[in-house]
């Protein structure tokens, strides 16, 4: 049976078949994913996970589709979006109980309505709070790793966990949660502030994205910063700024933002990418690494 056959009837927004992940995706390109669901609730993603641990069908979760370059080709298998049915905050005491699917925006100003103090820096972090725990996001200093008391999942058996504090590791845009299943909640361990204070800095923290990151659709910063040295100054210093192929520029604006100015590809996107490493090799002999996931495939010959 197909995963249209398994899953179809079990689903509230059932199984759209050859979904255009453009559509999903912050950068708009990307060919079709086979299969696209979007579970409502806890209950329907155990389920979608169990059936695809049964049949072996391999799945990719999605929030907002940021950080992400699907290729042309599309995605051979199942994506999993984690949506508003995973966007909630529960405030109890100093910690917030939250939902895998909330905007890293949403977040920052429930905090400050709270009077809860440490997530201003989450402002304006293009994405949702399951993939940034997995990648341990971070802005202005601040990484949100560094907040996370529990992580809830649902594993690659389609089983409920929990994993605790001492439990999980960050890193630079990483964590040990990665390839551990899906993450479907969170707690965060805050303290208490003053609400006029976290609206300051939120204020300030939004001023300064928008000073400093272009408007046009990306995916964020494209690669890692090297220890000392933020990988945007690198690409400008090597002449990057501006380039483009096809529909895909590095942004005028900030030189580790890629930017589609209307019409990019995916394979626009990742010859520039490819490029972008290639003449900073020449001119430093340093290596880039790409901080957004590349997923899917060519198209076929």
């Amino acid at each position: 049976m197909s995963i249209v056959e398994l899953l179809g009837s079990k689903l509230v927004n059932g199984v759209r078949v050859n979904e255009p992940m453009a559509d999903h995706t912050s950068w708009q390109v990307g060919g079709p994913a086979d299969y696209y669901v979007c579970p409502v609730g806890l209950d329907e993603l155990v389920e979608v996970l169990s059936v695809c641990c049964e049949t072996k069908v391999p799945y990719y979760v999605i929030g907002n589709g940021t950080n992400l370059l699907v290729l042309d080709g599309g995605i051979r298998g199942l994506v999993i979006n984690i949506g508003p049915s995973f966007s909630y905050v529960k405030p109890t005491g100093e910690k917030l109980v939250v939902g895998a699917g909330t905007p890293m925006t949403l977040l920052a100003f429930t905090a400050a309505e709270e009077s809860l103090s440490g997530l201003e820096f989450t402002v304006g972090i293009p994405g949702s709070l399951g993939g940034a725990v997995i990648m341990n996001a971070g802005a202005f200093g601040g990484y949100i790793g560094d907040k996370v008391s529990l992580a809830r999942l649902v594993n690659l058996d389609g089983k409920l966990v929990e994993m605790k504090r001492e439990e999980l590791e960050f890193g630079y845009r990483t964590s040990n949660l990665i390839g551990k299943g899906v993450v479907y909640e969170v707690e965060l361990k805050l303290t208490s502030g003053e609400k006029a204070e976290s609206k300051r800095l939120i204020d300030y923290f939004l001023a300064e994205r928008q000073r400093r990151h272009p408007n046009l659709p990306s995916a964020g910063s494209v690669f890692r910063n090297l220890p000392d040295q933020p990988a945007g100054q690198i690409i400008e210093q090597a002449g990057a700024k501006g380039m483009r192929i096809g529909g895909a520029e590095v942004s005028t604006q900030h030189a580790n933002f890629i930017v589609n100015t209307g019409k990019a590809s995916a394979a626009d996107v990742l010859k520039l990418i490819n490029s972008v490493r290639m003449l900073v090799k020449e001119k430093f002999d340093l290596e880039l690494k790409p901080e957004v996931k590349i997923i899917g495939e060519e198209p076929a010959e």
